[in-house]
């Protein structure tokens, strides 16, 4: 993660609120994580291979915007 991915992070964080922001951030993790190891197995990418992760923050945003609460509805039971 660079600067930028964190100023993108904090804007995120205040257009979606306090419980979606979590949301997002974990599925913009996750997805990004899963991309990296394909990558890596097809051997397109090494360990130090660099990844973007702007575009997985706007993914995971886009899908809490539209999903967020039934997302976090979801976690909310699971846990607790």
């Amino acid at each position: 993660m660079g600067l930028g991915d964190i100023q993108l992070g904090f804007l995120l964080g205040f257009l979606l609120g306090f419980p979606n922001i979590l949301v997002a951030l974990y599925l913009a993790f996750l997805t990004g994580a899963l991309v990296g190891i394909i990558l890596m197995l097809i051997g397109k990418a090494n360990l130090k291979t660099a990844v973007p992760f702007g575009p997985f923050l706007i993914l995971a945003t886009l899908v809490t915007l539209f999903w967020g609460d039934w997302l976090a509805g979801l976690v909310i039971n699971y846990l607790f």
